[in-house]
């Protein structure tokens, strides 16, 4: 049996390395709880946009930080589900639109439910203060990107 080690101090005082540590355990958390209904991470991602944004699949790569064809992939899926669907932009004939449908809506607000759930538990031994304080610190970092 081999001995369990301890992560080296250089790592724990590593934001990049600290925020890849958050990142998985939300991950991982969220995944298996949206794998129950048949559906992923990046698709409640994409979903949700499309309820703010009637947006082709290239704006929605770019805002989401997604390759252009593992966001055709998504949207595939999300249209083969009837959450969403494809339509021509009336303003550019070449361009198609990403909106949802009124199943999608529907169920965009059951996963987001589960979503807030999932993380809930993935953050379940952190304070209300350290939550707040984890929000602010991500919008920060997150508006200079």
């Amino acid at each position: 049996m081999s001995k369990s080690l301890d992560l080296p101090a250089a790592l724990l005082q590593s934001p990049s390395f600290q925020i890849e540590r958050v990142r998985r355990a939300t991950k991982d958390e969220v995944e298996t709880t949206l794998a129950t209904r048949g559906t992923t991470m990046r698709e409640f991602w994409v979903l949700t946009c499309t309820l703010y944004h009637a947006a082709s699949q290239t704006q929605l790569s770019e805002l989401l930080g997604v390759d252009a064809s593992d966001m055709v992939r998504l949207i595939d899926s999300l249209e083969k589900q009837g959450w969403v669907t494809r339509e021509r932009d009336p303003k550019d004939r070449r361009r198609q639109l990403v909106t949802p449908t009124k199943k999608g809506k529907k169920v965009q607000g059951e996963l987001a439910v589960l979503v807030e759930k999932a993380e809930d538990r993935a953050f379940d031994d952190a304070t209300t203060k350290q939550l707040k304080h984890l929000r602010k610190l991500t919008r920060a970092i997150m508006e200079t990107d």
